[in-house]
């Protein structure tokens, strides 16, 4: 049988024909320059383009592909993913040295494409004679279409802006063109109705200046989590690079411009050299006193929140993906997938191992506690199996998804499970039904959810019921009465897919973070943004907001974590 690395699975393996083979090329034509000046600017004669029928540079091997998806892997610091791909692909076998190939180059090559796809297209829609201007077009639509039809999208924006010209004459500002749009209203469940406005985003209160940012420098790869204690000014940070960081940080900005931060490195007494030891989730206990940390060759590590390492504890086998303490502090569990798949409860008074549940034949996703002695799992079976402590059989089995379950999360009171697969939907479920209560949608995937802090079972009982924000594709944060089943508020302020959100602790205000690159602090009441802050040269992966409200930390995947003072 023909190996998977004997076929090109369309992609062209073999030698370019000889030179004297190929069809000349056509004869160049003057191409105008498409920089920000609008002026008809030729490129030299060295720079021209052409859209030849035939390809003179060749094709890209799948050998060449392979190893350029490989270190894009490594870069984003998915080094079990880069294992696993590595041996699946042998690229162990390609000639190709890997240390001549710039950082960054798969994405580098991959924008480089979408430019030059838009040129085509915009070309393909103008007579080339009198191409004066580039229309730009949206990387989703260049992926999801031909040229043929990016090209009649780009005449229906010439015959928009066409129209536009004939009756504008002169430029309103933006206050005023926000004035003149028309409003519409959302029905709002328990709140005020919040006014939002068909084409414009939201008004934002403050814009943070740089002033208002520190940067925290200490990694070199992507930064995998973050958090701070919950009592003290202490921010713990996990990173690929087999380091895990404790900074102390003063509660104003301002003082450590002038002053080193107290730094504690947690290192292991034996750091391996496949960089498989790089830190891949952590999570403080309820006292902030003691910190877990879990990695990537499936080793949890405890140490103390001066930086001493108080226990090792060595039974998964493969990279562990979840850790959390449970209310009380006696229990940890931890969670891995690939080879391994099985969730680990910890006795942390005696540090013993005292329950595993193993799933077999499924991959292993996602662990959530439900209280001190109860907790939930999901796996690639699209079921969610909620164990009590010391039982090996689930108390409770939900089922219902055509598609694996993403994520998993608990309400403060463990009354109420949020679930979304890999689609639009969220799914509330109670252990008093077998079908999910609520169906919650989107328009596009879901990437996170998270439960109000305020209500029973939090730091803030005598605020409103918790209530469920989520983040979609769809560029938009949802907020939601889950008792109900209603949507509360629907933020549009984002111009690409959000990925992350955290309240902040007194459950007032909501960050989320997305692929555009910036961070916003949302006013749960009415919907104004209160802070943005787009300095980010990359997205953001990672929020956690400091225990008074006042900063909070984004890390990105390019090593960097920003504290932003976001009081107002």
């Amino acid at each position: 049988m023909e190996s998977d690395r004997n076929r090109s699975d369309g992609v062209d393996k073999g030698k370019a024909p000889p030179k004297e083979l190929m069809p000349p090329p056509p004869p160049r034509r003057p191409i105008p320059y498409l920089g920000s000046n609008p002026r008809f600017n030729y490129l030299p004669s060295a720079r021209l383009i052409s859209f030849p029928n035939a390809d003179v540079l060749g094709k890209l091997t799948s050998d060449q592909l392979d190893v350029l998806v490989f270190q894009y892997l490594h870069e984003r610091g998915l080094k079990r993913t880069a294992f696993q791909f590595e041996n699946e692909t042998e690229i162990k076998n390609t000639p190709i040295d890997r240390s001549m190939i710039d950082k960054g180059a798969l994405p580098s090559f991959v924008h480089k494409g979408l430019r030059y796809t838009q040129l085509e297209a915009n070309m393909h829609a103008t007579d080339v004679s009198s191409f004066t201007e580039c229309y730009r077009l949206e990387p989703l639509d260049i992926i999801t279409n031909n040229v043929h039809e990016l090209s009649k999208i780009i005449k229906n924006k010439k015959e928009n802006a066409k129209g536009k010209r004939k009756r504008v004459h002169c430029r309103e500002s933006d206050q005023e063109q926000g004035s003149n749009k028309r409003e519409r209203n959302i029905n709002v469940y328990g709140g005020p109705q919040l006014k939002a406005r068909t084409s414009s985003l939201p008004p934002i209160t403050h814009q943070v200046s740089d002033s208002d940012v520190y940067l925290l420098e200490g990694h070199s790869v992507e930064v995998s989590a973050c958090a701070w204690s919950p009592t003290d000014s202490l921010l713990a940070v996990g990173s690929s690079d087999s380091m895990a960081l404790i900074w102390k940080i003063s509660d104003d900005l301002s003082k450590i411009y002038n002053s080193n931060p107290d730094v504690r490195y947690l290192i292991r007494p034996d750091p391996k050299s496949d960089g498989l030891d790089g830190v891949s989730t952590l999570a403080w206990n309820g006292e902030g006193e003691l910190l877990a940390t879990g990695s990537f060759d499936g080793l949890a590590s405890i140490w103390t929140k001066n930086g001493e390492l108080k226990k090792a504890l060595d039974n998964h086998k493969d990279t562990i993906f979840f850790i959390a303490w449970n209310g009380k502090g006696d229990f940890l569990l931890t969670g891995s997938g690939s080879s391994d798949n099985r969730v680990v409860v910890w006795d942390t008074n005696r540090w013993e191992f005292m329950q595993e549940v193993a799933f077999d034949s499924e991959q292993l996703i996602g662990v959530a506690w439900r209280n001190d002695t109860s907790f939930a799992a999901c796996s690639g079976d699209k079921r969610i199996c909620v164990y009590n402590i010391g039982e090996s059989q689930p108390v409770k089995t939900f089922s219902g998804y055509q598609e694996e379950v993403c994520g998993i999360n608990w309400n403060p009171t463990g009354s109420l499970l949020a679930s979304y697969p890999h689609d639009r939907a969220i799914k509330i479920w109670t252990l008093e039904r077998d079908e999910s209560l609520h169906d919650l949608m989107h328009n596009e995937i879901v990437h996170t959810v998270r439960w109000s802090p305020t209500g029973p079972g939090t730091n803030n009982p005598s605020k409103p019921y918790s209530f469920l924000a989520s983040a979609s594709e769809d560029r938009t944060v949802k907020v939601w009465d889950c008792v109900h089943g209603q949507l509360l508020y629907s933020f549009n302020g984002h111009r690409a897919s959000v990925v992350e959100l955290e309240f902040r602790p007194d459950g007032e205000y909501l960050a989320s973070a997305s692929e555009d690159q910036h961070l916003l602090i949302w006013n749960i009441k009415d919907g104004t943004i209160m802070q943005s802050y787009g300095s980010c040269d990359t997205s953001i992966y990672n929020l956690s907001w400091h225990k008074a409200g006042k900063l909070i930390t984004a890390g990105s995947d390019d090593g960097t974590l920003c504290v932003v003072d976001v009081s107002f």
